[in-house]
């Protein structure tokens, strides 16, 4: 499991690399470079790179990919850096898209935005990679398969609402557009904050409960159950980092929670007390 914690935790850091590239780093010229050297991949990129940041971004993104998919070769018995490029493409293209909505002031419809947002919110090439240095041989027919989809799917859209829900205000102010703002600023919903807040913490639940299913069920699975936990306690990882407030651009509220886990002693005095009532009452 140590290759899936260290491919989980590089592809972590070149999502927020490549995210922060998009909302704030890159100019149009170096976002369509960006995409189109992606979308080319092999070959001689020397002469091909408009800028030294889409030379970093960009070595950095084609080295990672290709030392975990030698890595995931001696697992998996086949190549599946195709695989590995796909999913990356897939999200800055996403990307792509939210930078044109945003520049060119375009108001999608609810349903454009969600089929792109649970894509862009990059869980894609954090989770999916991982999966194949989990342990269980992932064929090509398990990986295209709807089931495979459809975890992914539930786990990226409980992340993206909770991250619309608690980066609320924020958004606001910047302007950017959410599940919660396209219903409360563009007509698509409820104008008021509370009943769209309530609305898509519906949907959520809805989400959370239809992928404790997936996972839980065996009977025409064809995805292996280790590889569907991953897509669980990511789910649970996430509703951790979006309990009170957005966790991830917070500096000290994970902070906390991992010191609660590492350094805090675990407070056990109620095992002592269950213990002595469980102790008198056999006496």
């Amino acid at each position: 499991m140590s290759d899936a914690r260290i491919c989980w935790a590089k592809n972590s850091v070149l999502t927020t690399v490549v995210d922060d590239f998009f909302d704030i780093g890159g100019t149009k010229e170096e976002l369509v470079n960006f995409v189109t050297l992606v979308k080319k991949w092999d070959g001689n990129h020397e002469e091909e790179f408009c800028s030294e940041r889409v030379r970093t971004v960009f070595s950095a993104l084609y080295s990672t990919i290709h030392e975990l998919g030698a890595k995931a070769w001696a697992l998996q018995k086949r190549s599946i850096t195709k695989h590995i490029i796909e999913i990356w493409l897939s999200l800055i293209e996403s990307m792509m898209k939210e930078f044109d909505w945003q520049r060119n002031k375009l108001v999608p419809t609810l349903d454009e935005y969600t089929r792109n947002a649970y894509i862009s919110f990059a869980l894609g090439p954090i989770v999916l990679p991982s999966l194949y240095f989990v342990g269980p041989e992932l064929s090509e027919d398990i990986i295209r398969n709807h089931e495979y989809h459809k975890l992914y799917y539930l786990m990226s859209t409980c992340g993206r609402l909770l991250n619309d829900i608690q980066g609320s205000e924020r958004d606001v102010k910047e302007g950017k557009l959410t599940s919660l703002t396209l219903r409360t600023e563009h007509g698509y919903g409820s104008p008021s904050i509370d009943e769209a807040k309530r609305e898509i913490d519906g949907l959520i639940n809805s989400s959370r409960t239809e992928l404790l299913k997936l996972v839980l069920q065996s009977e025409g699975s064809v995805v292996p159950r280790a590889c569907k936990d991953l897509f669980w306690k990511m789910c649970r990882v996430l509703h951790v980092f979006y309990m009170r407030t957005d966790g991830f651009s917070s500096p000290k509220e994970m902070v906390a929670a991992v010191s609660a886990v590492i350094r805090e002693p675990l407070n056990v005095d109620h095992l002592q007390l269950f213990e002595e009532k469980k102790c008198a009452a056999t006496l």
